[in-house]
Formats: structure tokens, sequence, C-alpha cells
């Protein structure tokens, strides 16, 4: 009697999913290409692979809804959401140059996604979900070098024309919107320390102390600041510059960067964040002192590192 209820039961469950969400058995042979198409990519790491596999209309849509977030964050002064989606260092000007795929690839770098190699997909069933939106679910056949274990998987596609392309996946929907919010857990930001969990209010954020600068590099940030400020880059590359950079750099170079330096704002905005951030982390000194290596990885900026040195006791900047 146990194993008819057990057959019924079981039976029942099918039935029901079956009306909740209609199987098309294992895809059409498009639907299976698309998913694995997206799959390999993800295995792979590759970001422009992932974006080139995902439907554009869901990456333009994705642009326009942070970017208009983030202009109107700008309108009213902030730059928190910025900040979180693209780091500090990239100016919003350059975020809005973007294309729907390179805005994707830029962002995928604060993201976390990863998927096993895999020989081939054991496709077990397409669903049926909203909007045209179909579930592929299978499981990853591994290379024969790396073992027997299969892992689930499920890609979701939505139709392009006659063929099809994969859906921007909910979990990273999720974790973009974990960003923006704040939720997202990563390193401390080089302002903060966690308290240990022994003391009271274990978990809260503790304020670290304040950074010290020797006061010659502080006030080659004021004035490098002030300079870029007000467009005078002639006096940033003339003044700020380290004389060593000025030496070996040639005289057309030098005017093209000047050039470029007055002309592109965003440009501009971008050594002002560099700067900035580095006048609140604490430097790794070389050279008996005489060269400072702020760490500035992570930040959205195009480079991980502001160097500045000494040169006859005062400091300028180096690169």
């Amino acid at each position: 009697m146990r194993d008819v209820k057990s057959i019924t039961f079981a039976v029942l469950l099918a039935a029901l999913s079956c009306v909740a969400a209609p199987a098309l058995a294992a895809g059409s042979a498009a639907q299976q290409r698309a998913a694995e198409e997206y799959l390999r990519a993800v295995s792979r790491g590759d970001t422009q692979a992932m974006a080139m596999s995902i439907l554009e209309d869901e990456l333009v849509q994705l642009r326009t809804r942070l970017l208009d977030e983030m202009r109107l964050e700008a309108d009213r002064g902030g730059s928190l959401t910025r900040a979180r989606l693209f780091g500090e260092g990239m100016p919003l000007a350059n975020i809005e140059r973007l294309t729907p795929h390179s805005f994707f690839v830029t962002l995928a770098q604060r993201l976390r996604f990863g998927a096993r190699e895999f020989r081939k997909v054991d496709w077990i069933e397409a669903v049926k979900d909203r909007g045209g939106m179909v579930q592929m679910v299978g499981r990853l056949i591994p290379p024969d070098e790396m073992g027997e274990v299969r892992v689930p998987v499920i890609v979701s596609i939505v139709p392009w024309g006659k063929d099809w392309k994969a859906a921007l996946p909910l979990e990273l929907q999720a974790q973009i919107d974990d960003l923006r919010a704040g939720r997202a857990r990563g390193a401390a930001p080089p302002s903060t320390l966690t308290a240990g969990s022994g003391g009271e209010g274990g978990g809260e954020t503790a304020t670290a102390p304040a950074v010290v600068l020797p006061p010659g590099m502080v006030k080659l940030f004021d004035d490098a600041l002030a300079s870029l400020e007000a467009g005078r880059c002639n006096e940033y590359y003339d003044k700020q510059m380290s004389p060593n950079f000025r030496r070996t750099t040639g005289t057309r170079a030098l005017r093209t960067l000047i050039s470029a330096c007055e002309s592109r704002e965003a440009l501009r905005e971008q050594t002002m964040a560099a700067i900035r951030l580095a006048r609140t982390k604490a430097p790794r000194f070389e050279y008996a002192g005489t060269r400072a290596v702020f760490d500035l990885a992570g930040s959205g900026l195009p480079y991980n590192q502001w160097i500045v040195e000494q040169v006859d006791e005062r400091w300028y900047i180096a690169e």
C-alpha cells in the first residue's frame, strides 16, 4: 500500500509541474545552442563573449536603467551608485560613452560568475516561462580528465527573431542590485575597520585612524587639484609633475598630454579622482622614503597605482 501511495504522489507532483510550467522536452537545437554559447563564455570567464551571447535589448535596458539612476544622482551632487558599480575613479562621462556591450563588460568586473568546464551538456528539459522566456535545465558533462560529476545548470533564454539568445541572468541582476544598495560583501574601504566578534557590538564598522601624509605631499595634492579644477593643465605638467617625467618625455608628447588634459574634462576628472583617492590611503614607501606608491586597485581607474616621488626635498607626481 505504501508503494502505491508513493507512486501516486509522484505522478501527481509531475502532473502539477506540467500544469504550472509546460515542458518542451529538451528544447530545440537552436535553444540548446543559445544556452551553450552563454555557458561556454562563463566557463572561460570571457565577459566579451558573455555580452555577445546575451540579447542586446536586455543589455540596453540595463544600461539605460543604471545610467538614468547615476545621472539623477549626479544632478543632486552625489556619486554613490557610480562608485559602487564602477569605482570612484571612473567619471560619469566615460560611462556614458560605453555601448551596451562594453557597459556590461566593464560592470562585470565587479560581479562574480563562473561555470565548470564541460565537454557537452545533457539537456533535461526546456520549461516555458513568462514573456516567451524558456528555462533550459541540464547537466554539464565534464571533460574526461575532470572526473564524472555532472553539475546541474539553468540558463534563461529568450526569442531573437527565429533564433534564441541568453537573457540577462537573474543571479547577475541580483548582484547588481546588491552593489547598488551597498549589500554586496567586498573588501572594506581603507577608512574603516571591522570590529572583532568578541567585542561589544561585534560586526559593526569602526572608524580607522586618519591617514597622515607628509605635509609636502599634502601640498602637492592640493596644488594639483587646484590646477586641474581650474583647467590649468600646463601648470599641472610644469609644476606638479616630476622633473624626471618632464625630462624623459619628448616635447611633442608633452604638448599632446597638455592638449588632451585641456580638451577632455573626463580625463581631468579621472586624474582628480586618483589624487583624491590617494589622499585617503597610506602609501608604500620605497627608495629610502623618496618614492610613495598608492594602491588604487579596484577603484575603476585604468591604472592600479598612483606614484609620487621626492626630488630635491620636494614631492612631485611621478607618472
